[in-house]
């Protein structure tokens, strides 16, 4: 029952933070306009897919010694995501 108290934990945990970055890479997005871009937007898409399956995967594999391999995995997500649409925007010209 522990255990389980523990993965549900993790996975709020984990689903808030990157939901929350997420949420914030996706007003980016549309901040700089790369909303109407169809070349960019398979690379939204498949960042806004891991970012809504990586806190399962998170708190499934955070266990033990793995904790702190998946908490840097979840800030190094949460970094991509909110660093993506800047990035973008400046290689594209936008």
């Amino acid at each position: 029952m522990v255990a389980l108290a523990g993965f549900l934990i993790r996975l709020v945990a984990y689903a808030l933070v990157l939901g929350v970055a997420a949420r914030i890479a996706d007003a980016l997005w549309v901040a700089h306009g790369l909303d109407g871009s169809i070349l960019l937007q398979p690379f939204h898409d498949l960042g806004v897919e891991v970012l809504v399956i990586a806190p399962l995967v998170l708190a499934l594999l955070g266990i033990g010694a793995f904790r702190q391999a998946a908490i840097f995995v979840a800030a190094f997500l949460v970094g991509a995501a909110l660093t993506a649409p800047f990035a973008c925007a400046h290689f594209s010209g936008s």
